[in-house]
């Protein structure tokens, strides 16, 4: 019996197989103890093992071990590179100063030019979308009846791709409200409500009989926000909205509700004398632009100013 279980271990596929696993067994801790950074790529330092232990058993003993120790006694050699070479960026000469130096007015004349090549009449309305909203609505809608397909195509979906974000946050808003029973909470929704039914008309993005509904929607909102908490920047809200449905006494006791409210005075003065205007009274235009600071002004006040207080005009 001991005889064949000494022939068994003998056999030349046994020994075979357990030195097959004894380097399998081998090359792995080897592997795993080496430092992290030098088992990248594992399966080739795996693979160098295996095979040097295979095929060089007595010596792969004491080479590996030598490289285990070399690799984890021996300090990490780093060389220190404070300063990287960066290939110089790509200078496109068609997008070159359009989008900083021209305002509106270059903007549209470019667009309005039909002489002009096709690729500098879209980057020109590529770069409207650098303007405010409000200056950049009425000059896509221009476009929309443009005889190049890609100007007109790009302009409407410029157009629709604002409406439907305004429609997808009024959407959001209006299920936050059903769902809140916090009068908070409640306040804020019905005041951002208010404020993107007016950006409709405030950018120029709704006509006709959609403009007054819109408009509606507005008061509507702005007015349960107000039932909920007095607030003086809703009152100015209420008001401008007010003043495009041409409710101009409706609008003018908004905006001193907001004064009330502590509103500043050369916030609410230009619009009171807009009021002022609407009403053809004139002497009050001139008091309401008087109380404005020339150091505190809105852009394109001044102008108005200067119109209306010099002595010529006076």
């Amino acid at each position: 019996m001991n005889r064949q279980a000494i022939l068994i271990t003998t056999h030349p596929l046994t020994l075979l197989g357990l030195h097959l696993l004894l380097s399998l067994l081998i090359a792995l801790i080897a592997t795993r103890l080496l430092p992290r950074r030098y088992r990248q790529p594992y399966w080739p330092v795996y693979g160098f093992f295996l095979v040097f232990t295979l095929f060089i058993p007595l010596l792969s003993l004491a080479g590996i071990t030598a490289i285990i120790l070399v690799t984890r006694l021996l300090p990490e050699r780093r060389d220190a590179h404070p300063f990287i070479e960066t290939p110089s960026p790509q200078f496109t000469q068609s997008h070159a100063g359009i989008r900083h130096s021209l305002g509106e007015g270059a903007l549209r004349t470019r667009l309005n030019n039909t002489n002009l090549p096709l690729d500098m009449r879209m980057n020109a309305l590529l770069s409207v979308q650098t303007l405010s909203r409000r200056n950049a609505v009425p000059i896509l809608k221009e476009l929309l009846g443009d005889s190049v397909d890609d100007l007109r195509l790009l302009a409407y979906g410029m157009l629709d791709n604002r409406e439907k974000d305004i429609n997808a946050d009024i959407h959001a808003l209006t299920e936050k409200l059903a769902d809140s029973l916090d009068d908070a909470l409640r306040h804020i929704y019905q005041k951002q409500l208010a404020e993107l039914y007016w950006a409709f008309s405030y950018e120029h993005l709704a006509e006709g009989d959609v403009l007054t509904y819109m408009l509606a929607q507005a008061e509507n909102h702005a007015r349960a926000a107000l039932a909920l908490r007095s607030d003086g920047d809703i009152w100015v809200l209420l008001a401008q909205i007010l003043i495009k449905q041409e409710k101009l006494e409706q609008a003018r006791y908004a905006f001193e509700q907001a004064l009330v409210l502590n509103v500043p005075a050369t916030r609410i003065h230009p619009y009171l004398a807009e009021l002022a205007f609407l009403r053809q009274d004139y002497a009050a235009v001139k008091q309401h632009l008087h109380a404005v600071p020339a150091s505190n002004q809105i852009p394109g006040l001044a102008r108005i100013q200067h119109f209306w207080l010099t002595e010529d005009h006076s």
